[in-house]
């Protein structure tokens, strides 16, 4: 996490560009399940006072980012596996209707840079680049996400996303997943670029969804500190 100076402005908008901060923190996984928010500190990052600070903290809270203890202060949540399966599959089912309205309302030259973006993550899992991967996965998925052409939409992905961050964030380490990554989005890109939107659907369900035996494998991979033991 980086030093964030953030110059003279109205609390509201401090408080905003703080809340927007910390969310790209928790996106990365900078921020691990059970870390707390020191306000003190936080106050020094950004160079503002404590209410702008409290004020994106109770926002946070209230959007399911960090939690709040009367004796500990803020933090950000452990998620059970019950509550981390279920995010995932809701994730799913929404990554799978951008998918549908990408098929449906996608734009000459958006097909263009989506078969460009599979280019990309091809190139990246061929020379088993991680990092490469991540960026060419990111652009892949932002443009189904401006295809789709529902704001809303994408703002309720991008929530879960942030909140499974944290145990996701490794997950083209595994031998042989950038390159079944790579072919998942060839799958879904072409429904879209097929406009077949049951075709697409389907794709990104298989692409995202994690269930019975490929769940389990992942949650065998998360370190059990990262766990809520409550289920």
């Amino acid at each position: 996490m980086q030093n964030t100076k953030m110059p003279g402005a109205p609390t509201a908008t401090l408080s905003e560009a703080v809340r927007q901060s910390i969310i790209r923190d928790l996106s990365v996984g900078a921020l691990q399940p059970g870390h707390p928010l020191d306000e003190r500190a936080l106050s020094e990052r950004f160079e503002v006072s404590r209410t702008p600070i409290r004020e994106a903290i109770l926002q946070l809270a209230a959007q399911g980012f960090l939690v709040i203890s009367p004796r500990s202060g803020a933090s950000v949540p452990r998620l059970s596996i019950v509550l981390l399966r279920e995010l995932l599959e809701l994730l799913g089912e929404l990554e799978g209707i951008a998918a549908t309205f990408a098929a449906k309302r996608i734009r000459p030259q958006e097909k263009a840079e989506l078969a460009e973006s599979i280019a990309q993550c091809t190139a990246a899992a061929e020379a088993d680049d991680a990092a490469a991967y991540q960026i060419a996965n990111d652009r892949f998925h932002g443009l189904i996400y401006a295809a789709s052409r529902n704001g809303s939409l994408v703002e309720q992905i991008r929530s879960l996303r942030t909140r499974s961050a944290a145990y996701t964030v490794n997950r083209f380490d595994s031998p042989g997943r950038m390159k079944r990554s790579a072919l998942e989005h060839a799958a879904i890109a072409k429904g879209v670029l097929d406009n077949d939107a049951a075709a697409a659907h389907a794709a990104m369900l298989n692409h995202i969804s994690i269930g019975g035996k490929d769940f389990a494998e992942f949650v065998s991979g998360i370190p059990t500190e990262l766990l809520d033991g409550g289920g």
